[in-house]
């Protein structure tokens, strides 16, 4: 494993066989979410996979920390906590297909995708 340091929205990502985001997508608009996930798209060759580590918002109504989240993402970042449905349409942007969405036992789910290219 390699940590690469950098800015997502002027240096170019290394080549990978994983790229692991974690609570970095939640600081974003969705415009700005969709050119970080291509920056990586763009270097990750197939079949290489992205995983993003985030809290994401239930897809059902009802009190959930992702809520209180979202709130504060929105007033200190000007980004926001996401539904599955909504980081599978960012990564569609981007040129990534969702392969699962796996809830963990702390707050955190993992979102993993691979290339749209590396489904045919």
């Amino acid at each position: 494993m390699q940590l690469a340091a950098g800015d997502f929205f002027r240096d170019q990502r290394p080549t990978a066989d994983l790229y692991l985001l974690m609570e970095v997508i939640h600081d974003w608009s969705d415009e700005d979410a969709v050119r970080i996930l291509t920056a990586v798209r763009r270097a990750a060759p197939p079949p290489a996979r992205l995983l993003i580590i985030e809290t994401l918002v239930a897809e059902t109504s009802g009190p959930h920390m992702s809520t209180l989240l979202d709130v504060l993402m929105m007033a200190i970042t000007g980004g926001r906590e996401r539904t599955p449905a909504e980081y599978a349409s960012l990564l569609r942007q981007a040129g990534f297909v969702v392969e699962r969405v796996s809830p963990t036992t702390s707050p955190y789910s993992i979102v993993e995708a691979v290339s749209d290219a590396t489904r045919g």
